[in-house]
């Protein structure tokens, strides 16, 4: 039963640490995990982003080429799928 309970914990510990290094939160994930296990994983799920990883987050994703609306990174001047000359980018919200 001890054994089951702390494998429980290490996957918990495991799972926190891994939502926090997604949401930019590493350590708060890791002490959240280590400390309150399942309960920390639940707090890591409803915590937010740092504005860095929301940025990053946004500069990832891109926007759609006005031309054929295939997903174009941030700062590109050129459509990689069409070929086309791109207007400025858009300016990123800062969160």
């Amino acid at each position: 039963m001890i054994v089951i309970v702390l494998l429980l914990w290490v996957v918990a510990f495991f799972v926190a640490a891994w939502i926090g290094y997604k949401k930019g939160r590493q350590p708060l994930g890791i002490v959240l995990g280590l400390f309150l296990g399942w309960v920390g994983v639940l707090i890591m799920a409803l915590v937010g982003p740092t504005s860095e990883a929301a940025r990053a987050e946004a500069l990832r994703q891109g926007f759609p080429c006005p031309y054929c609306q295939e997903v174009v990174r941030h700062g590109a001047t050129v459509c990689p799928h069409c070929q086309r000359d791109l207007p400025p980018t858009p300016a990123v919200k800062r969160v």
